[in-house]
C-alpha cells in the first residue's frame, strides 16, 4: 500500500505519525468526472479521474480524504463508503504523456456531423502507438469566453498554435455538454463516444491557457480530434498521466 506519513500529534517534543493511503478518482460512469463532496461546507464538486487524494478516516457511512492536487488541492472532501471502493482506487500512473502534432495543411472540408463547411488546418497527430486525423483551426470568428483573458467577451479570428513545444495540463472544470454531445447523437457522428466534456487545457500565455486538447470537429486553435472514434484511446493516454507536481498530463510538439 502506498502511504504519505504526517505529523498529528503537536505536543511539544512529542510526534506521532499517521499514514494516509494514496487512492486516485475514477468517474462512477463514463463521463470522466467523479462528483464528491466539500466538508464541511457540504459543496459538491468535480474531480477529473486520476486526480491524487489521501485517505484520513471512514465515519458514519462516508470516506474522508484530502484532495492533494488540482484547483481544489488542500481541500477535504468526502464519498459514500460503497461509491469510494468503487472509485478512490490503487493505480501507478504514467509519468508524462507525448503528444506530436505534424501540420499537413489548409482544406476546405464539409463536416457530415456538423453539416458545414469549414476551412480546416489539418495535422497528423501521434500518441501511444495511435496516428489520429485532427484540425489545428477551423477559420472562423469566435467569442473570447475566457475570464482570465484581456480580451474577454469580444469577438476575434482564430488562428492555430505556432510550432513549438507545450505543457498540457490536467482539465479543470467539465466543459458544457452541448458542445459536443452531438459527435454522439448525430446520425453520422460515434455513438461510443465518452469522456467529452473533459478537455486538456494547453498552457500558452498569449492565450492565458485558453487553447484545449479535446473532441470535435471545430477548431477555434485547439488541437481538436476530428476523428471521434479515436478521442476515448486519446483521452485515456492523457488522463492516466501525471507530471510529480499533478498539475501536467504530458508534453505537446507541434512541428
Amino acid at each position: 500500500m502506498t502511504t504519505n506519513v504526517g505529523i498529528t500529534n503537536r505536543r511539544e517534543n512529542s510526534a506521532q505519525q499517521a499514514s494516509f493511503s494514496v487512492r486516485y478518482t475514477r468517474s462512477i460512469d463514463t463521463n470522466g468526472w467523479l462528483k464528491v463532496r466539500l466538508e464541511p461546507n457540504g459543496e459538491f464538486i468535480y474531480l477529473c479521474e486520476y486526480t491524487k487524494v489521501l485517505i484520513q478516516r471512514s465515519y458514519e457511512g462516508r470516506t474522508f480524504f484530502l484532495i492533494n492536487e488540482g484547483i481544489y488541492a488542500n481541500k477535504t472532501a468526502s464519498l459514500s463508503n460503497s461509491n469510494s471502493s468503487k472509485c478512490l482506487i490503487s493505480y501507478k500512473r504514467g509519468i508524462g504523456a507525448t503528444l506530436n502534432v505534424k501540420v499537413v495543411g489548409r482544406k476546405n472540408e464539409r463536416s457530415l456531423i456538423r453539416n458545414e463547411n469549414l476551412d480546416q488546418l489539418f495535422a497528423e497527430l501521434s500518441f501511444n502507438g495511435v496516428k489520429a486525423r485532427i484540425t489545428l483551426d477551423s477559420g472562423v470568428h469566435y467569442r473570447e469566453t475566457n475570464r482570465n483573458s484581456p480580451s474577454f467577451g469580444q469577438v476575434k479570428q482564430s488562428q492555430p498554435l505556432p510550432k513549438g513545444i507545450y505543457n498540457i495540463m490536467a482539465p479543470d472544470y467539465a466543459k458544457d455538454a452541448a458542445m459536443t454531445a452531438f459527435y454522439r447523437t448525430s446520425p453520422n457522428g460515434f455513438s461510443g463516444l465518452q469522456y467529452d466534456t473533459a478537455w486538456f487545457p494547453i498552457e500558452y500565455a498569449p492565450t492565458h491557457n485558453s487553447n484545449f486538447v479535446h473532441v470535435g470537429h471545430l477548431s477555434e486553435g485547439c488541437i481538436t480530434c476530428y476523428e471521434v472514434q479515436k478521442w476515448n484511446d486519446l483521452y485515456q493516454y492523457l488522463i492516466t498521466n501525471r507530471t510529480p507536481d499533478g498539475k501536467y498530463v504530458g508534453k505537446l510538439i507541434i512541428s
